[in-house]
């Protein structure tokens, strides 16, 4: 490769290196954006040849990052399940439905301070969702789907809840029927804002926060996670709001005060 090549290499580098700190991830649409004066086919063999050189990591069909995942957005463990979360798992695993544990079960040292019990989130096919719900009730569990969220909106039903069965479509989002992180953390969202579960939005947000900065997320699966929940909008948002202006931020805090 001549010296031109070289430093037509490294100024590419440099540049990309620009707007990929703190090991955030970029999408192939965005990098290509950032030189215009490039044919994309150009950018894109550059990207290649980067990561070939292990100077930068692909973490997602089309996103990019400076940092390789540590790793750490895989499931935890079955051994790390809560008790009740262990019996149910059991339990399906020997009628062999299609399912995974997600929310507070798959998000074990992200949390400061894990609830003694709380409802098991369990994804399943909305096939199944009516013979799981009564399996789970005749071993004598109260067991709510997603459209029942009106009952947990009474306190006093709410602290009896066993199980919540939210419908997915993505299994790939799992391991071993349990959540990937990032899954764990959406699934955990949708049902503290959707569903009265019983976490705090000061307590979500801490999650957030420890997931962020321990690098146990892939945006990519996030985005992936979000779209099989049907909140890809509000996640996107969420995932982009660190890199939103001051000015961008008080006009969203004024829009929330309108909207109030």
């Amino acid at each position: 490769m001549s010296t031109k090549n070289i430093t037509v290499d490294e100024k590419f580098y440099s540049e990309l290196s620009k707007h990929m700190k703190n090991g955030d991830e970029m999408s192939l649409k965005r990098i290509y954006s950032l030189f215009p004066e490039m044919n994309n086919k150009t950018v894109s063999w550059r990207l290649y040849s980067l990561v070939q050189q292990g100077k930068l990591y692909k973490t997602g069909h089309g996103y990019y990052s400076m940092q390789k995942n540590s790793g750490n957005n895989i499931a935890a463990g079955y051994e790390y399940l809560q008790k009740k979360s262990q019996m149910i798992y059991d339990t399906l695993i020997d009628y062999g439905y299609n399912f995974y544990i997600t929310g507070l079960d798959s998000l074990v040292g992200e949390i400061l301070h894990m609830p003694e019990n709380y409802p098991v989130l369990i994804i399943i096919e909305q096939s199944w969702m009516k013979e799981i719900q009564d399996l789970l009730n005749e071993k004598e569990l109260i067991v709510l789907t997603e459209m029942d969220r009106d009952i947990l909106g009474k306190p006093i039903l709410r602290n009896k809840i066993d199980v919540i069965l939210l419908k997915g479509k993505d299994f790939s989002l799992s391991t071993d029927n349990i959540s990937q992180k990032e899954k764990g953390f959406v699934d955990l969202y949708y049902a503290v804002t959707r569903m009265e579960y019983g976490v705090s939005i000061q307590e979500v947000s801490r999650i957030y926060q420890n997931l962020q900065r321990n690098n146990s997320i892939a945006m990519a699966k996030m985005k992936n996670a979000a779209k099989d929940r049907g909140i890809a909008t509000e996640i996107n948002w969420l995932i982009e709001l660190n890199k939103a202006s001051e000015k961008t931020l008080e006009f969203m805090s004024y829009q929330i005060k309108e909207v109030k």
